[in-house]
């Protein structure tokens, strides 16, 4: 498969929210222990949603510390997931410093957001109720889910393969416009011509002098 579509996924969030076993959690189905690593790792599978395939790069950031977002990697992703912790309250205000930045970086052009609320499994734990997560997500327009990378990956997949469907969506529709302005301006002008000519006739009819417009 060599014209595969290639959708540069950036994830984003702070230390020990579990970026990592999520990412894993989509490539390989497994599950693995959290880890610290101070490597941004980038990862290359081919996915296949929707019977169509593309080539997906996730960059894990690791390196950076939580007070330092990587301007040029968020520049130049195609789509963006921003991962916190339930369990823990500063990761979801991190997350909101992430999505902000993101917003900033990007407007005007859009470009497809995903916030998940990882270890929905340890609820016991939780700190940020799921109405924060769905009021923050409101808040940047973006989806939202709470899912346990430990758990299953279902929720994990869903919220990836989301994404390449927005990337594609934003993709397909950014290459429209001229064709869709054209066809606009072609309208316009027949409606002009057509209501010019009738309103020349009338003015005919009137004996009135036609205004300089």
């Amino acid at each position: 498969m060599t014209n595969l579509t290639s959708v540069r996924v950036v994830v984003l969030g702070s230390k020990n929210v579990g970026k990592t076993a999520v990412i894993v959690r989509f490539l390989t189905q497994r599950y693995i222990g959290e880890y610290r690593s101070n490597t941004d790792w980038l990862y290359k599978h081919n996915v296949t949603c929707d019977e169509t395939a593309s080539e997906v790069e996730i960059l894990d950031i690791s390196r950076w510390s939580d007070d330092c977002l990587p301007i040029d990697e968020v520049q130049s992703a195609d789509a963006c997931v921003v991962i916190y912790s339930i369990c823990d309250r500063e990761s979801f205000n991190r997350a909101q410093d992430c999505l902000n930045i993101i917003h900033r970086l990007k407007a005007p052009q859009y470009i497809p957001v995903v916030l998940l609320g990882n270890k929905r499994d340890l609820e016991l734990g939780r700190q940020v109720s799921f109405e924060d997560g769905n009021e923050l997500s409101t808040q940047y327009g973006c989806d939202f889910s709470e899912v346990s990378a430990a758990g299953n990956y279902a929720g994990v997949n869903e919220a990836f393969y989301s994404l390449i469907r927005q990337v594609r969506t934003s993709r397909h529709q950014r290459s429209l416009p001229r064709q869709r302005k054209r066809s606009i301006m072609t309208v316009s002008k027949v409606l002009g011509a057509m209501f010019g000519k009738n309103s020349h006739k009338d003015t005919r009819k009137n004996k009135q002098t036609p205004c300089s417009l």
